[in-house]
């Protein structure tokens, strides 16, 4: 009965200290993120990123993204709701962060459909029909096409000014401030310059509300 006690007491001591050392490690990580976007602030917007919402909303959120991404995907509309939610108050930045197969041809198109003015009705359809152009978790473009129908869109210029080189130098630009940032994985969300403590719809909501008071008491 002793030994089996003491197997009780004793596991429950590991379990206690492996909780604690977890909390310290999750509470250093947030910590060394929030130092290192501090330290790299330049690294979080840039002038050519795709934009949504009010140039002068007091909230801006940075959203490094992958169009090919099933999260990326499931945060879309939610986030954009945000800026429904609180019209005028909040900003969308886009940041790229294709990690996976193919994506920077998505990103390519994209950036086409933005010289159409059509960045983000092509967005909208995309992450719609992710699950279609994206079998086996590769992004394939040639699946792409026939869901672009009825956008109003000059298909012939948009693949044409998917070869401009100019998009793989923006694309290693976004690569280049994630990896600054330490971002490996996507989405990646900054509220007003500081990351999330936590990752999770739950964490962002309340962190773009509390920023949504916030500049709203300041006023």
């Amino acid at each position: 009965m002793r030994q089996r006690t003491l197997l009780i007491v004793t596991a429950g001591i590991l379990l206690l200290t492996f909780i604690t050392a977890s909390m310290i490690y999750k509470r250093n990580q947030a910590g060394h993120a929030a130092r290192m976007a501090e330290q790299n602030s330049a690294s979080i917007i840039r002038a050519h990123a795709p934009t949504l919402g009010s140039p002068d909303a007091p909230v801006v959120i940075v959203e490094f993204f992958d169009p090919a991404c099933g999260t990326c995907q499931a945060f879309y509309e939610p986030v954009k709701g945000f800026l429904e939610d609180h019209p005028g108050k909040i900003r969308l930045v886009l940041r790229y962060a294709p990690f996976h197969e193919g994506s920077e041809k998505i990103v390519a198109l994209l950036e086409a459909a933005r010289k159409q003015d059509k960045f983000w009705p092509v967005l909208d359809v995309l992450m719609e029909t992710q699950d279609d152009w994206k079998p086996l978790q590769a992004a394939q473009i040639d699946l792409v096409w026939p869901h672009l129908k009825g956008l109003e869109l000059n298909l012939d210029q948009l693949r044409a000014d998917m070869n401009d080189p100019a998009i793989p130098l923006l694309i290693a630009q976004d690569i280049k401030d994630a990896n600054t940032l330490n971002i490996d994985t996507t989405p990646e969300f900054f509220v007003n310059g500081k990351p999330l403590t936590r990752f999770g719809f739950g964490p962002l909501k309340q962190r773009v509300d509390e920023a949504v008071k916030a500049a709203a008491g300041t006023r």
